[in-house]
Order: C-alpha cells, then sequence, then structure tokens
C-alpha cells in the first residue's frame, strides 16, 4: 500500500461514499437518532423518518390515557383506536397534518410509544412527533403527581380516624 497522502485521503473518501449509498440503500427506517440539541427531552429519540420514539415504566392503558391527554391538549381531533397485532393504535388529524400513535406493551408495566406526524405522503413532521411523545411525558408526570396526592389525602383521612 502507498503511503502518499493524497492516494489514503482518496481512498478514505471511495470508502466514505460507498458507507454512505450503502446505509441510503438499506432503509434508514430502522435507523434511530437521538434526538439532540436545546429542548430535547431525555429519552425521546426518533428516525430518519420523523418517527418520535419514548419507551415508558408504565402500563399501556396508562400511556393511551397520557397519549389520549396530550392529543387533547394539542388540539388533535382523535379519528380512532384500533387493536393491532403489537398493541393499539391511535389515529388523529390536526389541521393539515395526519397524526399515528403506536402503543406496545413490552411487559405489564413497560410500554413503547411511536408517534408520527405526516403533511402528506413525502412529508413527515419530526417536531409534531416529538411534541406529543413530551407531551405525553407530561401527562404522565401530572397524573402520577395527582394518583400521589390522592394517596397523601387518603392517608390523612384516615389516619385521622384511628
Amino acid at each position: 500500500m502507498s503511503s502518499n497522502p493524497g492516494q489514503i485521503l482518496a481512498s478514505c473518501m471511495r470508502l466514505l461514499a460507498l458507507a454512505v449509498i450503502g446505509a441510503s440503500l438499506s432503509g434508514c427506517g430502522a435507523l434511530a437518532i437521538t434526538a439532540l440539541g436545546v429542548g430535547a427531552s431525555a429519552g425521546v429519540s426518533h428516525t430518519a423518518s420523523g418517527t418520535s420514539y419514548r419507551t415508558f415504566t408504565a402500563s399501556a392503558a396508562q400511556v393511551k390515557a397520557a397519549s389520549l391527554a396530550a392529543l387533547n391538549k394539542m388540539g388533535v381531533t382523535v379519528e380512532g383506536i384500533a387493536k393491532t397485532e403489537s398493541g393499539e393504535l391511535i389515529k388523529g388529524n390536526s389541521a393539515d397534518r395526519s397524526i399515528e400513535i403506536e402503543l406496545e406493551a413490552m411487559s405489564k408495566s413497560t410500554t413503547q410509544m411511536r408517534a408520527s406526524a405526516k403533511r402528506n405522503l413525502f412529508v413527515h413532521d419530526a417536531a409534531t412527533a416529538k411534541e406529543i411523545v413530551e407531551q405525553t411525558e407530561r401527562a404522565m408526570v401530572a397524573a402520577d403527581k395527582r394518583a400521589k396526592a390522592a394517596a397523601t389525602s387518603y392517608l390523612v383521612r384516615a389516619s385521622g380516624s384511628l
């Protein structure tokens, strides 16, 4: 192998070009890219197709309720909820976007959520999909706080009657 820096650089560039071409042909939908940047929520990732993912330590029923609350808060009209092989699919629309949320129970207390927002067949709205996941997370936190407050209130009332 030659030690000429120009030839080494050319070889590296060819290898890089082949890797880029290979990645673009292999279906980049499976390639999850962690959401980075200011304001990105920890644990939210998305694919090159604009779908946002998040795994919650909660039952599918809890994540479904939080997802529906998030859609309501965002002004998304829910068109339907259907059972799928792996869980449930929530479909909705808002202005010029169609929304889909897939919920998959990984166990009794772990649920994966996938959210996508599309303007049309070719244009995906990754920002809206990410916001749906983040609003669902906020709804989960709010529901948890309400449950803890209710439990505390019950315990205070129960201890007063002893």
